[in-house]
């Protein structure tokens, strides 16, 4: 019937294909020691090399640093990677909501507690699960104290507001201005709008460029260094009732060289002591209401 019709077998039978033509790319990479990381951590990767002072490199010289790192990768594959994320030489962040509003200055000087604030991500390995937990850290520059943490396998723009509400609700002040990275529930309506109507003023920092934000940077080496690398934990449980104890130990007893060897938590009540001011504080509210990190995630 093809042949009484004239019409070609292989134009009948065609059929269009939906979807990006080829393999889908690959969402893990292999490293020199025979392991596998997520593409995920080889972002960290890149960022962390295109944060270090001088470094410029495109995607070629990327490459030929993440190999040298004992990553397995190839060109095209860092290419992708660094396009997506915004990371390629002179590539400018993508806005698709109202603009905004990136650093100016490059180091955050408070004069007084709950003025200027941080936060940021940082990945902790939970062993017996074989995969990354997300810790949410906000951080008070002042003091250098801890004003909340919230640990899951994800950090949702939900867990983001949910967290800085707490934090407000505790520490009810005016002229507050919190800075974070590109991250997407940074940058997520829910929590910019939630932001602007508690006249807290968000700002971001630029891409890779992680010593703009260096107090939540600095306290994530802390972190590692005296938590993360010393504990192997075997569930998420586990390690949220280690980062509760080592908030409270970090606030009350861990004496920090750049506030003269006083804690974050004494640093703070002397500027309220010698200003004769008081920090709201609903301390029933806080009693009550004071969920460990293991209690929040069955909210979520």
């Amino acid at each position: 019937m093809l042949r009484w019709c004239s019409v070609g077998r292989s134009s009948f039978y065609y059929r269009n294909k939906t979807g990006k033509a080829g393999r889908k790319p690959s969402t893990h990479t292999n490293l020199a020691d025979g392991s596998t990381i997520s593409n995920t951590s080889v972002v960290i990767a890149v960022k962390f090399i295109l944060g270090i002072e001088f470094v410029d490199y495109g995607y070629r010289k990327m490459s030929a640093g993440l190999r040298l790192e004992g990553f397995i990768i190839n060109e095209k594959k860092v290419y992708r990677l660094m396009s997506e994320h915004g990371l390629l030489y002179n590539s400018k962040i993508g806005v698709k909501s109202e603009n905004r509003k990136f650093v100016q200055y490059y180091t955050q000087k408070p004069e007084a507690p709950m003025q200027e604030l941080c936060m940021d991500i940082k990945y902790v390995h939970i062993h017996g699960s074989g995969r990354n937990a997300l810790l949410l850290t906000v951080l008070d520059v002042y003091s250098r104290k801890i004003l909340g943490q919230l640990m899951w396998w994800r950090i949702r723009k939900e867990q983001v507001k949910w967290l800085l509400g707490q934090i407000i609700e505790k520490h009810p002040v005016k002229a507050v201005t919190l800075r974070n990275d590109n991250g997407s529930q940074f940058v997520a309506h829910l929590v910019r709008e939630y932001l602007k109507d508690n006249n807290i003023a968000q700002e971001f920092t630029h891409v890779a460029t992680p010593e703009e934000n260096a107090f939540i940077e600095a306290y994530h080496s802390i972190l590692d260094r005296a938590v993360i690398q010393r504990y192997q934990f075997e569930s998420i449980y586990d390690a949220g009732l280690v980062m509760n104890r080592w908030k409270d130990f970090y606030n009350d007893r861990r004496i920090h060289g750049r506030l003269k060897n006083k804690t974050p938590q004494k640093t703070w009540d002397i500027y309220f002591e010698k200003t004769g001011n008081k920090m709201i504080q609903n301390k029933e509210f806080h009693t009550q209401n004071r969920l460990t990190n293991i209690e929040l995630l069955s909210s979520f």
